[in-house]
This record gives structure tokens, C-alpha cells and sequence, in this order.
């Protein structure tokens, strides 16, 4: 994995009307196969978005917020698969939805946790992934988050009793408890509706971008976006990394 993403660090300047695409391991949505390749929901999307566009890309795997932050800072660079929230809004352009992403509160299928609000988890310990949107809108609403590096790490402190809850996305959660073999998850509840797209620097051609747009709505109107979906979710967390 490390190879891999320093290998893809090896950037060339771009050319006119080129994208520079960073993205972080974020399963099903994106992630990197045994073999090395990226792959996910979000990534075969892409793909389909840029032949469209006939747009020159390169793809890069970033720490999540290094790639947010190259996206802010770099004009013809963006990064997916983003949580398009109110705070994010007027710093990106956006393409999308790339993904839908329920947030949902989950523990492990025989925990005696229960709670159906963000409120009644204040009594237990909650854990998230840093600097995500899961975590930041649930710290926002008061209540403190053990924030892991990477949200796989939460599936291991689930199962080894260092936090109660773990708050994250309704395929997300499942996918890695199912690489780490923790057995099945059970969610207390769901707290949010969210979609997930591409985030551009303000400056990025709009050109480009717009063909993309057009792809990615034929996509979900003739069904070709609907079949990515269910065969990434098929595979349910096995054997991508």
C-alpha cells in the first residue's frame, strides 16, 4: 500500500483542460485491489466521466487530508468521493452525486448498547475517523469522538472494547468489518442523509466539468450507474485490499 501511493505521488505538471483526481482509500466507493488497482463505486464512475469528457486525468491515493487540502489549493485538481456539506459548498465546484452515504451508529451484533439518538450515545464511548464529515457533524452536535487515523482502525477498537459506538457511513462500516472479521454490525440508528461527489478547485475547467456532469446524469437515468453500484456492493468487503 505504501509503494503504491508513493509511486502514485509521481505527478507531471498538467496540461491544458487535464484534471489531477486525488482520492483515499474509502471503501466500496474507493479502494485499492490486491493487485494494486483502484477500484470502487465512485472510481468506475470516474472512469465512465472522464472518457466522456475526454478529459486527461491522473490518480492519485492521498491521506485523506492532504488530498482535501490539494483540492483547495490547486487549480485543475479535485478530490472524491467528498461529502457535500453546507461548510464545503462555496469552496469547491462540484460534480455529483457520485454516491449516496447514510451515516449510522453501529456496534458490534451482541452488544448491549442501546441508544436511537446522537444524544443517547453521550453515556458511551464513540469512536470515528478523523477529520471526517461523519465525526465532525457529530462532534458539532456535542458529543466527543476518538478519532482513529483511518476508519478501518475503528473496526479493531470496536472489537477490542477501546470504544462502544462507532459512527460512520452504512457501507463503509460493513465493508471493513468484514476484512477485519469482527463479525456482523448492527446500527443503532441512522442520523444522516448525505451524497458524496467530485470536489474541484474553484479554478478547474468548467467545461470539463460540465460534460461530466451530463455523463453522470444520463448514467443514473439508463442504468449503467445503478449496475456499477450493485456489483461493487456484491462483493461486500471481500478481498479488495
Amino acid at each position: 500500500m505504501g509503494f503504491l501511493a508513493a509511486t502514485m505521488l509521481l505527478a507531471t505538471p498538467l496540461s491544458a483542460g487535464s484534471l489531477s483526481l486525488t482520492t483515499e482509500s474509502y471503501p466500496p466507493f474507493n479502494f485499492v485491489t490486491e493487485s494494486g488497482e483502484l477500484d470502487g463505486i465512485s472510481v468506475r464512475v470516474m472512469h465512465v466521466l472522464l472518457d466522456a469528457a475526454d478529459a486527461d486525468a491522473e490518480i492519485r491515493l492521498l491521506p485523506w487530508s492532504r488530498a482535501y487540502a490539494q483540492a483547495q489549493s490547486e487549480a485543475g485538481t479535485c478530490v472524491f468521493s467528498t461529502t457535500r456539506t453546507e461548510e464545503r459548498e462555496d469552496l469547491f465546484t462540484w460534480v455529483g452525486p457520485l454516491v449516496d452515504n447514510q451515516w449510522h451508529a453501529f456496534v458490534l451484533e451482541d452488544s448491549e448498547v442501546e441508544a436511537d439518538s446522537l444524544e443517547g450515545l453521550e453515556r458511551y464511548r464513540v469512536g470515528g475517523y478523523r477529520d471526517d464529515a461523519v465525526a465532525l457533524y457529530v462532534e458539532a452536535q456535542g458529543i466527543p469522538v476518538d478519532t482513529a487515523p483511518n476508519d478501518r482502525l475503528n473496526a479493531r477498537k470496536l472489537a477490542a472494547n477501546r470504544i462502544d459506538v462507532w459512527v460512520s457511513g452504512e457501507y463503509l462500516a460493513p465493508w471493513y468489518a468484514q476484512q477485519e472479521g469482527i463479525g456482523e454490525l448492527r446500527s443503532l440508528f441512522a442520523f444522516n442523509d448525505t451524497v458524496m461527489s467530485l470536489a474541484c478547485h474553484p479554478d478547474t475547467d468548467r467545461e470539463v466539468l460540465d460534460r461530466m456532469q451530463e455523463e453522470l446524469d444520463a448514467m443514473r437515468e439508463d442504468g449503467r450507474y445503478e449496475a456499477i453500484l450493485q456489483e461493487v456492493l456484491a462483493r461486500n468487503g471481500e478481498s479488495d485490499e
